[in-house]
């Protein structure tokens, strides 16, 4: 009976999860294309990406929206989350605003910023009408800030998540604790640095590990936004993927190669994340 009522979730994820995911480390070791064809080459397609610039420079753009992004969210979601759990005049609309972007798909949050953020979108226009600027920014044409122009998208989407978690594990924080350091005189910054935050350690530690894996995928918004411009600034190594094996490139073996790379490195972060939770837990 189990078995059975089992039967149709695993139907579908051995279709359109394991199948898929058993054929792409086939097609890692060949030379097929995506229209078809093909024959197996070994190893080629991974000494093809140790030698591939592109391919580098991609990684380490994903690596940089990682490294800004997480701490920047984390902290984000820290302090949203300790002002939400606060009984305070006001906290049900704030909770409206911060949760409300979780209920929009990324594509339309993409074009929502990239009208407000090109040259002659909506904030360009209200920083000149208040003379703060003389000439348009640049946020999506000019190379050195494109990316974080994509960043500032991710972390107004994706924070909200985080601190819903964030949330939830507040809720269980021991009251007790909290009323001993108050009568003990500590202050409310003293108290959440020495009481709050070390109870919630675990969540903490599992948002960033969520939100780098988040980031390591990036692809919808510099997709949309940006489609990997100018240049290449803003092309992510799941950009990269889709560009060699989808759009406009047809080659798959060597697409499937970096998809492998790409699950690797996330089980690599997943690993790590299960050890830390470990040693957090002891």
């Amino acid at each position: 009976m189990p078995l059975a009522f089992l039967a149709p979730v695993l139907v579908i994820q051995g279709t359109f999860l394991f199948a898929p995911l058993i054929n792409t480390f086939v097609l890692s070791f060949t030379n097929v294309r995506t229209i078809g064809g093909g024959r197996f080459i070994g190893v080629d397609n991974f000494a093809r990406l140790a030698e591939d610039p592109a391919f580098h420079a991609a990684v380490g753009r994903s690596l940089l929206y990682v490294a800004v992004v997480v701490p920047t969210i984390t902290v984000l979601a820290i302090c949203l989350g300790l002002l939400l759990n606060t009984l305070m005049r006001g906290t049900t609309l704030v909770r409206t605003i911060v949760f409300s972007p979780m209920v929009m798909p990324m594509a339309i949050v993409a074009i929502l910023f990239e009208w407000l953020l090109r040259s002659d979108g909506m904030i360009n226009q209200m920083l000149i009408a208040v003379n703060a600027i003389n000439q348009p920014i640049r946020f999506l044409s000019d190379p050195s800030i494109a990316i974080f122009s994509l960043m500032t998208v991710t972390l107004w989407k994706g924070v909200a998540l985080y601190t819903l978690i964030l949330l939830a594990a507040l809720q269980n924080v021991s009251q007790e604790l909290e009323e001993a350091a108050e009568l003990d005189g500590a202050s409310w910054l003293r108290r959440t640095v020495s009481v709050t935050l070390p109870q919630i350690r675990g969540t903490t530690l599992l948002i960033a590990i969520l939100a780098a894996i988040s980031s390591i995928r990036t692809f919808t918004e510099p997709y949309v936004m940006t489609g990997g411009g100018p240049g290449r600034s803003t092309e992510t190594v799941v950009l990269y993927l889709f560009r060699q094996g989808v759009s406009p490139g047809t080659d798959a073996g060597y697409a499937s190669a970096i998809s492998v790379f790409l699950f690797a490195l996330v089980v690599v972060v997943s690993l790590l994340r299960w050890l830390a939770s470990r040693r957090v837990a002891v």
